[in-house]
């Protein structure tokens, strides 16, 4: 099967040559997004065989992907190859992730980084298995490393996902909308290479992991409206009730009135109503978006 690799980068032009010269090697064409970098990522890339695609400003990784996908849905090519152009991946180990898709024992499979962490910078161990969980909460998924950006996919997944984001929570993202379409999701591990003698990394981690979270939180209220905000709006209402019950009963039986019970009750039924009320809207609102 043919293999198309996909690039986003931003300012990787120190590291990507190697990235681009190696990756032609297990593959058939590198296409590179560079999205808006200000160094010379767009001539090494150029030069080093790859075709780019050039984003006049930074608008993030979700939109490098979206233009990067666009391109592979108008292509001849039946898998899809997606890889940072940081140089901590190995593109030796492209025909490893794409075996399972050509066998077609999988539509998408996620390089998995954690098979060896002796290396890996604790503060990273700590975030990415935080963003995993997380992400395997919003929808119940199994795949263990949902951050990870080298990645295969199978033509007819690149033709039918569906994402909104525009930065890093576009790689949970993705992995969630692909699982609702009922696509296959394997792992396989890889090696990662976290020295790779050059400051590559343009994102700070903190804001990085916040960029991400923020993604999960915008996620969950549009995709799964009444599991995360409807039934939490339904708790806070019965025990806004029990509040108010409880203060209703004491004054009728011994002349008490409690205001912070009052309080607490009265607190609990609004919260409880917005959420539930928000839920059904934004529940509406995502099966009119489907619908279209």
């Amino acid at each position: 099967m043919p293999i198309l690799v996909c690039i986003p980068a931003f300012n990787e032009g120190k590291v990507i040559d190697n990235v681009i010269k190696d990756c032609l090697k297990f593959s058939d064409k590198v296409v590179v997004c560079d999205d808006g970098s200000i160094d010379n990522t767009y001539e090494v890339a150029d030069a080093a065989g790859a075709e780019v695609i050039r984003h006049e400003k930074n608008i993030g990784k979700g939109e490098a992907l979206r233009s990067l996908f666009k391109f592979a849905c108008h292509s001849n090519y039946d898998t899809i190859v997606t890889i940072d152009g940081d140089g901590q991946f190995l593109p030796e180990e492209i025909p490893k992730l794409v075996k399972n898709i050509e066998e077609n024992k999988s539509d998408v499979v996620v390089g998995y980084r954690f098979n060896n962490t002796r290396d890996m910078p604790e503060y990273r161990k700590f975030g990415n298995k935080m963003l995993d969980r997380m992400t395997n909460m919003v929808e119940e998924l199994s795949v263990r490393d949902t951050q990870s950006g080298f990645r295969a996919y199978s033509k007819k997944v690149i033709e039918n996902i569906d994402f909104k984001m525009k930065g890093f929570g576009s790689d949970a993202e993705i992995l969630i909308d692909a699982t609702k379409k009922g696509f296959r999701i394997s792992e396989e591990k890889i090696t990662v290479i976290y020295d790779t003698g050059a400051k590559t990394s343009t994102k700070n981690p903190i804001s990085h992991t916040g960029e991400v979270i923020s993604s999960l939180v915008e996620i969950t209220a549009v995709r799964s409206p009444l599991k995360f905000m409807g039934i939490p709006g339904i708790i806070l209402m019965i025990a806004g009730l029990y509040f108010t019950i409880n203060v209703a009963v004491t004054f009728s039986e011994i002349g008490y009135f409690s205001i912070p019970f009052t309080l607490i009750g009265a607190t609990c039924l609004a919260l409880g109503l917005i959420l539930f009320l928000m839920s059904i809207l934004l529940f509406s609102i995502s099966k009119r978006s489907l619908k279209k």
